[in-house]
């Protein structure tokens, strides 16, 4: 139960903490990465503390695989108590439950619009991340009153929007920065990553701080996209045009879904002169703590489970 508890302290005190809010997006996969590990670690920590409870009420069960066995086989047979069942209960709704709600009800749209955009015409784009380094045409859907300039739409096939008023009103360098930036979503399932981040923060969304944590991942997934927008661009470029879209007379919420248009700007265009090599470092270290909280639970189980007689879990 020890090693949970750590690890579920370890996992809140990284989302509370949030090293990476203060940092101007310098490393953005190692947030990413940083974040989810640390909601991860949250749920693989307080899941031990359910079980190991549960197990340890019949008496000292010994490893977290042990009391796993001892939990399913009470949980198959109808031996858990009332309120060893009810604290089980409560951990699968508030966690997955409430997981697996929010990120139903968030596909449930995104295919609505995903119907109006396989329907709507297309244009064909090329984009490059670097120069000389152009990747394959990828279709690019049209649609009239998309309430954004852009958007991507989907999870293992994902599809880029226009906004047909945008995409009739802009310059050629507004749109192939929209599109590089749109097109790096794509490119790397930012949308999957999102809904991940949506099933595991939903069940410890009311802490604020996670809620929190969760605007920091979405933010830094934008941050991703505007940086392979800058590797064709440059900073300033982008940066301004970023600006000029997010606060023009066009429609809604600006350049991408989840906002944050100044900082995203400022990070851009002035950013602050710190040395960027020990943000790096920061986030870094607290990554590689956190995987190898996570991988050295994973070895204790393995080893667990060599130890495990065959019947471990038997009916």
């Amino acid at each position: 139960m020890i090693h949970a508890a750590m690890l579920t302290a370890m996992g809140l005190t990284m989302l509370a903490w949030r090293p990476c809010r203060d940092l101007e997006a310098r490393a953005p996969r190692a947030a990413v990465t940083m974040l989810l590990l640390s909601t991860a670690a949250v749920w693989v920590g307080s899941l031990g503390l359910v079980v190991q409870a549960i197990a340890d009420a019949a008496g000292p069960a010994g490893t977290l695989v042990a009391a796993c066995g001892t939990v399913l086989r009470d949980l198959l047979t109808g031996g858990l108590g009332w309120w060893q069942s009810s604290l089980l209960l409560a951990w699968v709704v508030l966690l997955p439950g409430r997981g697996l709600w929010c990120v139903a009800k968030d596909l449930i749209g995104s295919r609505r619009l995903l119907r109006r955009v396989r329907t709507a015409p297309a244009v064909t784009a090329v984009t490059a991340d670097v120069v000389g380094a152009t990747h394959r045409p990828r279709r690019v859907a049209v649609v009239d009153d998309l309430g954004t300039p852009a958007v991507t739409v989907g999870l293992l096939r994902p599809v880029v929007a226009v906004d047909a008023v945008f995409w009739a009103d802009a310059d050629a360098t507004e749109r192939s920065v929209v599109l590089a930036h749109e097109q790096s979503h794509q490119r790397g399932r930012h949308g999957l990553l999102d809904a991940v981040t949506q099933f595991l923060g939903a069940g410890l969304a009311p802490l604020p701080f996670v809620r929190h944590a969760s605007d920091c991942i979405g933010r830094h997934l934008e941050a991703l996209a505007d940086d392979a927008a800058v590797r064709r661009h440059g900073p300033r470029l982008v940066g301004v045009t970023l600006g000029q879209v997010a606060l023009a007379a066009r429609p809604g919420h600006g350049l991408g879904a989840s906002g944050d248009a100044v900082w995203r700007v400022q990070r851009l265009v002035a950013p602050s002169p710190t040395a960027s090599w020990r943000d790096r470092a920061i986030l870094g270290a607290a990554t590689t703590l956190m995987a190898a909280m996570l991988v050295l639970g994973a070895v204790d189980a393995a080893d667990a489970v060599l130890l495990l007689e065959p019947n471990f879990c038997s009916l």
